[in-house]
């Protein structure tokens, strides 16, 4: 199974919703770990949403992976 990935699909997902404390921490983040020089809201949110899309994307990949019988059923902890 292929899965094509489209612009909507870096949205944020229905029923998540960004928080204050995630922006902080993701301002610490580019600040401490990224180097950026004062990063502003935009650039945390804009960091937030980079990395929702790139988890959505691997999730997808495992899922093809798994029903493909590349890798074994990925186990998750309950």
């Amino acid at each position: 199974m292929k899965v094509i990935y489209s612009r909507h699909m870096t949205n944020t997902p229905a029923g998540y919703q960004i928080t204050q404390e995630d922006i902080d921490s993701a301002i610490k983040y580019l600040t401490y770990v990224e180097k950026v020089k004062n990063p502003t809201r935009k650039d945390a949110i804009a960091f937030l949403h980079k990395k929702h899309a790139i988890v959505h994307m691997t999730a997808h990949k495992i899922v093809e992976d798994e029903q493909s019988g590349k890798i074994d059923p990925v186990e998750l902890k309950r």
